[in-house]
């Protein structure tokens, strides 16, 4: 299985190519996910994108997935800079220019990485139910910190498939985030509970390329309200919020096409 070892760490990676017979693009496409899930979140829209002609390439991030925890911890900036060293590592095998996908704390992570982007290859970001820094979060997770520490995954893996999911979700998807939870490493879990506690608000302002946000009408992690904050903070001169009715805070596995025609909508435009 593929794995980059950067920053000391082993982070396994999923690249697709688009078929030949697809357009020709020169985007890769770089997914971020979010708390308690994996690259295979990404999975159900990735034929889209690829038909479009784009490269994809969605990472387990440091102690989620396939990656395993070495116990150094997690930040957002620290996500951020493993991200950015995996599409370094990969030179060569998709193109230059790149657009990131983030979903909830990744969508910090993306909005850290296109501040870090020192060669200007990140040309678009979507955010997919973006979580904003807040003070009330270190509470909030530091519950979640004692439930895992206490009883393992498995009591999130009970009580987040629904509670996180709108109106509209099938028990399919109820079942595929109980298996990400499932499979979550506890430690890497608490260690990216704590990066989201502590995360800074990024400096939204000073990122100008072009932005789409996708939130969830019934999203109760990530309310609409946030996302169109973190939209008007932001510097880009083109951005845009659409808003997914009966969708909750696992938007790719509950609408994945309405997700991945955005997306491609989006990416085609720039």
């Amino acid at each position: 299985m593929p794995y980059a070892r950067v920053n000391n760490k082993e982070l396994f990676y999923t690249i697709t190519a688009p078929e030949a017979s697809a357009p020709k693009s020169a985007l890769a496409l770089v997914c971020i996910h979010g708390l308690g899930s994996a690259s295979s979140f990404y999975a159900p829209i990735t034929p889209h994108l690829t038909s479009l002609g784009n490269t994809v390439l969605a990472i387990d991030t440091h102690g989620s997935g396939l990656s395993p925890y070495s116990g150094t911890g997690n930040t957002t900036t620290s996500v951020a800079d493993d991200a950015l060293a995996v599409v370094e590592s990969l030179a060569g095998q998709m193109p230059e220019s790149v657009v990131v996908l983030g979903h909830s704390m990744g969508g910090i992570v993306a909005s850290e990485m296109a501040l870090r982007d020192e060669k200007d290859r990140i040309k678009g970001l979507v955010l997919i139910g973006p979580v904003n820094p807040n003070p009330g979060a270190a509470e909030a997770f530091g519950r979640r910190i004692e439930v895992v520490s206490q009883g393992g995954m498995e009591p999130l893996a009970l009580s987040i498939p629904a509670a996180a999911t709108g109106s509209k979700a099938s028990p399919l998807v109820h079942a595929f985030i109980r298996a990400l939870l499932l499979a979550s490493s506890p430690d890497g879990y608490i260690s990216l509970c704590r990066a989201i506690a502590e995360a800074r608000v990024p400096d939204y302002g000073s990122i100008k390329a072009p932005l789409l946000i996708i939130a969830g009408g019934e999203d109760k992690s990530a309310p609409v309200e946030g996302s169109t904050y973190i939209l008007e903070q932001y510097g880009s001169a083109k951005k845009e919020q659409m808003v997914l009715d009966g969708v909750g805070h696992w938007h790719v596995l509950e609408a994945y096409d309405d997700v991945a025609k955005l997306v491609g909508d989006f990416v085609g435009n720039l």
